[in-house]
């Protein structure tokens, strides 16, 4: 039995969020069937491209098929035309040697090459009374004069009236010879006389099948075949088909003039009396264009969009669950610091307050005391609650702000001096150069929230016994635009540890503290934030640099100066505050 879901794993999963874990859950699932559907989709495309290879050397078998068809009959046209002489009957005119040497003669050396073939020759033998006689070859050579008499005796008796003539094949001297018989009947179509002739096989394949290639319609499918199909060659269908003819032993009777390196190829074997090899090539852009329009589909692309757009979301859905839990966890934190923020001022306030109702002070010093520390507290407080609310309206996109001539100077002495008893409490020293009669157009409640800010931070992250320096002046911006325009610069220095360079950028994002990691005192983690928002909003920039001789961090803001300023060289009034609120 199972003990069930126990408190700790309830509680992690509230703590967690049940709407995450579903969400996760899915997105995980969605992963998964993504993946499997792209593995699905390659393997299909893996088996397309098999089947696609598949049809093209079956294209080639076909082709080695359909000359190997066309060669047969080639040869068999080739032996009936030099036979043509011996089919007239014997009654109407006996046939001598002379006569059929010349009429197959002049077939067999215009088809095939006869007259260079060394085993050239005729012959006749009368088939009532055995005689023989026969002309080159046949009649020097003494086993083609023991061999063809037998053979034409074997063939006879077999040969059809009005087939093909029979053929034999004999091997002499290394090489194979065909031997054609010829039967001439008379006139009840009874067999008197056999004519032939016998010559190389190799010479008379490669003469016959080179004619087939030169003169051959069609080897491919003609849905394989568009106007386009020359590339570059000329028109004979050989340039699309490598042909290679070979015999029973393997020896090459013919080979067309121009051979292809494909993966596209194929052969047929024919078997009779003697058996042939024939290996079709196809050309290798024939083979490219039947395999690009078979393997071209639109939806195969569509296949591949979608699991990897199933992917992207999946990704970019956990890439929003993780922010969304860094956020949860910021606000976690920042609802923490604010509360703690709260509480000390508070606490303070509710102190002394209860200690001056039990009027139990010493004496009016010690009440002014107190009073004051009332004061500093509540203005404490306000800030604090006017920078969450100019947080919440610039995260919203409500702020509105009212500009007006404000001149920085007095406005920042505002501030410091606000600040001189906080700093003194922590025994710093604030030290300002904030002179008067620099004007510019801005919100001076928003531009005091960015003095008080950039203060705060100051205080918050230095060391005891530090100096904090607030300038405040007028510059001349010479940027990449080369900008003469005049700007007011207000800096606030601090002897702190510093911003590190790669992290200058990030400390302006919302609920980012550095003080966490470097194990300094926390905040709410929206002051830099509410800072460079204002700043952005008035047309200006802020920036964080190295204090001075690399000590501590320099935050500068820059604002563009009112149309109504006085002119830079105009003499100013102003002053320098420290700790003790004494002019210096």
């Amino acid at each position: 039995m199972g003990r069930g879901l126990t408190p700790a794993f309830v509680r992690r999963l509230r703590a967690r969020g049940w709407r995450s874990l579903v969400v996760s859950a899915a997105l995980f699932g969605t992963t998964l069937i993504s993946v499997a559907g792209a593995w699905a989709a390659r393997q299909a495309w893996v088996e397309h491209q098999r089947s696609v290879d598949a049809a093209l050397r079956e294209y080639a078998r076909y082709a080695a098929r359909a000359y190997g068809e066309q060669m047969t009959a080639a040869l068999g046209l080739l032996r009936a035309q030099a036979a043509a002489a011996a089919s007239v009957p014997a009654s109407s005119h006996p046939l001598t040697l002379a006569e059929f040497a010349a009429a197959a003669g002049a077939v067999l050396d215009r088809r095939a090459s006869y007259a260079g073939d060394r085993w050239r020759g005729f012959y006749r033998m009368d088939l009532r009374d055995g005689r023989y006689e026969a002309t080159g070859a046949a009649a020097d050579d003494a086993v083609l004069r023991d061999s063809i008499p037998a053979i034409a005796r074997r063939t006879t008796a077999h040969a059809e009236p009005a087939g093909l003539p029979p053929f034999a094949f004999l091997r002499h001297g290394g090489e194979v010879l065909i031997v054609v018989v010829a039967v001439q009947r008379d006139a009840r179509d009874v067999p008197v006389a056999a004519f032939g002739y016998v010559g190389s096989r190799l010479r008379m394949y490669a003469a016959a099948t080179a004619g087939v290639a030169r003169r051959s319609p069609m080897l491919l499918p003609p849905s394989t075949i568009t106007t386009s199909w020359l590339y570059g060659e000329t028109t004979s269908e050989d340039t699309l088909v490598a042909l290679q003819v070979l015999g029973d032993a393997g020896e090459e009777y013919y080979r067309t003039p121009r051979q292809y390196v494909s993966d596209a190829s194929g052969e047929f074997v024919f078997r009779g009396m003697s058996t042939s090899t024939i290996r079709a090539t196809l050309h290798p852009a024939l083979a490219a264009r039947i395999r690009a329009s078979y393997l071209h589909d639109d939806r195969r692309a569509l296949q591949l969009l979608l699991p990897l757009l199933a992917l992207g979301l999946a990704a970019a859905g956990v890439v929003h669950l993780r922010r969304e839990r860094e956020l949860q966890q910021a606000r976690r934190d920042f609802v923490a610091s604010v509360s703690h923020e709260l509480r000390t001022p508070l606490a303070q306030i509710r102190m002394f307050s209860e200690t001056l109702l039990l009027r139990r002070e010493r004496d009016e010093e010690e009440r002014a005391r107190w009073l004051g520390v009332i004061g500093r507290e509540a203005r404490r407080l306000g800030d604090l609650v006017e920078n969450i609310l100019l947080f919440s309206h610039a995260e919203s996109a409500r702020l509105r702000l009212e500009p007006e001539r404000t001149d920085l100077g007095e406005l920042v002495e505002e501030v410091v001096e606000a600040y001189v008893p906080i700093a003194a409490s922590r025994h710093m020293r604030i030290v300002a150069d904030a002179p008067s009669r620099i004007y510019a157009l801005v919100d001076p409640r928003a531009l005091r929230q960015v003095a008080v800010n950039l203060l705060d931070n100051a205080l918050k992250y230095g060391p005891a016994r530090q100096t904090v320096t607030v300038e405040v002046e007028r510059v001349a911006r010479d940027d990449a635009q080369r900008d003469e325009a005049q700007w007011a610069r207000i800096a606030v220095t601090d002897e702190g540890p510093g911003v590190p360079a790669a992290e200058r950028e990030r400390v302006w994002r919302p609920f980012v503290r550095l003080g966490d990691e470097g194990g300094t005192s926390g905040g709410s983690g929206i002051g830099l934030a509410v800072v460079r928002s204002l700043v952005d909003q008035h047309g200006g920039r802020v920036s964080i640099e190295d204090g001075p001789a690399g000590r501590g961090a320099r935050v500068v803001v820059l604002l563009p100066l009112a149309a109504q300023a006085p002119p830079l060289g105009a003499p100013p009034n102003g002053s320098r505050v420290t700790a003790s609120g004494a002019p210096a």
